[in-house]
């Protein structure tokens, strides 16, 4: 992803807002606090204890203030009410222009015309999406078109250690089932994640 006018720069001392941290938002911030990146997140409950590698985290009103100081800005979070379309124009305008979004979370979290704007424009450096409004992306999506946007196929989660990981959890449930224990990753059903 190369803008003209943006020189390659270090992720150390970067900024990294992170929309979301449940599991991926707390992986992600481990590692990019191990870069030396900072790490701003914006989540729900901002009383839960503040996860490892997170400098700061602000309620949901505090999103703008996070976008306008981050170097990239990762979306992790759920699907909710809350959470569509939560990057539209009037958010992308807040951000530094010399900043990349990462979109690993929902597809239409992000108003994919709106960062089409902003993209074509340079209101932003750059993005990169894993999920799309509509998948798998259409052939005739103007997202395939733009210079400065890496998209990948919804596979920013797939590892040789993916499905392991997913057996080695659902055998634990399971045992833990029926030996009448609390499950682990229960989803909250009132919530939505």
């Amino acid at each position: 992803m190369w803008n003209e006018g943006v020189p390659p720069r270090e992720i150390a001392g970067a900024v990294l807002g992170l929309i979301g941290v449940g599991s991926i938002g707390r992986r992600v911030a481990q590692m990019a606090s191990s870069l030396g990146m900072r790490v701003i997140a914006v989540r729900e409950n901002v009383e839960k204890r503040r996860p490892e590698g997170v400098e700061a985290v602000l309620p949901p009103s505090g999103i703008d203030e996070m976008l306008s100081q981050s170097d990239y800005v990762v979306v992790a979070a759920p699907l909710i009410a809350s959470t569509e379309r939560l990057i539209n124009s009037a958010r992308l305008a807040v951000m530094k222009p010399s900043a990349c979004l990462i979109n690993v979370g929902r597809g239409t979290q992000v108003d994919e015309a709106a960062l089409v704007q902003a993209l074509r424009t340079r209101r932003i450096a750059g993005a990169a999406l894993d999920v799309f409004e509509r998948e798998p992306l259409p052939a005739d999506s103007p997202l395939w078109i733009v210079e400065n946007l890496l998209i990948t196929p919804h596979t920013a989660g797939l590892t040789d250690k993916l499905w392991p990981r997913h057996y080695e959890l659902f055998a634990d449930n399971l045992r833990r089932y029926v030996a009448g224990q609390p499950l682990l990753f229960v989803v909250d059903k009132q919530k939505g994640y």
